[in-house]
Parts: structure tokens; C-alpha cells; sequence
């Protein structure tokens, strides 16, 4: 199972009511959601990982923890916990022309999986598409191919709970 890097902002990007936060109203609305001792943690870590980032970008952030990647991990937890194996990815592809902030943005690795970059001529999740993205997309096509076909995959090690060297990475390196 996995998640793309930047799940949230194909969601955020365009509001004009998260592009307008100021940290308080992040935090007011994060605390909303989860509660203010939460809140305050999540904001806090992201912008500590992200020490130039706007609290829109922040805020962003935490959404992509909390509505996909913290849960994709419990699940991938719960699995392993249980003996069974687990794999888990990240699609961290971002096109290096990339005016709106999306990142790798939910879906993002779609175009990858399905090799339907000339479907999306004008993406802005893309950007254009040469030799390296239809190698990314080859390489993260086969290792989901060979996990389906064989229940394993010899080059990716399986997840760990609280372990994140197990969480293999796609599309990080430009």
C-alpha cells in the first residue's frame, strides 16, 4: 500500500480560505479536527520539517498525515502486526516545473502505473514527460506487477512497523 509525498495539496492548492491561513487559524483548524494537544504536535513537526513553508503548506502537510498517510500506516501496522508481510511505498515524484506547489499530489502516480502519460498532455503533475519519468514509471509499475504476481518483491524490503527505512521510495531523486 502507499500514498504520494503530497497527497493533500490536490485538494488545498486552489482554496483560497487554506491558502489565506495564518499559523493561529492552522492551528485552530487542525485543533478542530484532532484536538489542540494533537494540533499543536502536527503543526509543530511539520514546520519543523519544512522551516520556509507558508501555514497553508503546513497545514497541507498535516492533512496528507492525517486523511492519508498515518492511516494507509496503521493499516500496514495492523497487517504486519498480525504475521503477515507488508509493503509500503511513497510516490515522491514531483515535476520540476511545478507552478501551482502540487508536489507529488494525490493520483499523482496514476500516470506512472498505467504508463497514460499521453493521456495528460498538459498536466501540471507532470509537466512533460521524458526517458527518466517513462523509467520511473516503469520501475514502479513492475515492483507493484511483481508483488501482485508473486506476493513479494525481492528488491523492496518488507515494512516494519515504526521502522520508515522500510518504506520504499519512488521518484525521489530528479
Amino acid at each position: 500500500m502507499g500514498t504520494t509525498r503530497d497527497e493533500a495539496t490536490a485538494f488545498f492548492a486552489f482554496d483560497p480560505r487554506v491558502q489565506n491561513l495564518t499559523a493561529a487559524t492552522a492551528l485552530d483548524a487542525l485543533t478542530a479536527q484532532v484536538g489542540r494537544e494533537a494540533a499543536q504536535d502536527a503543526y509543530q513537526r511539520h514546520a519543523a520539517r519544512h522551516p520556509q513553508a507558508t501555514p497553508a503548506r503546513i497545514f497541507t502537510a498535516a492533512q496528507t498525515d492525517g486523511l492519508f498517510r498515518d492511516g494507509s500506516l496503521e493499516i500496514a501496522d495492523h497487517h504486519a502486526a498480525g504475521g503477515n508481510t507488508a509493503y509500503v511505498y511513497q510516490f515522491d515524484y514531483a515535476p520540476t516545473d511545478d507552478p501551482y506547489g502540487l508536489g507529488a499530489t494525490h493520483c499523482a502516480e496514476l500516470p506512472f502505473l498505467f504508463d497514460t502519460f499521453d493521456a495528460y498532455p498538459d498536466s501540471p503533475v507532470l509537466a512533460g514527460v521524458g526517458d527518466a519519468q517513462r523509467a520511473l514509471g516503469r520501475a514502479f509499475a513492475s515492483a507493484l506487477a511483481r508483488f501482485v504476481a508473486a506476493g513479494t518483491v525481492s528488491d523492496w524490503l518488507p515494512y516494519v512497523p515504526a521502522t520508515a527505512a522500510r518504506v520504499r521510495h519512488f521518484g525521489a531523486e530528479r
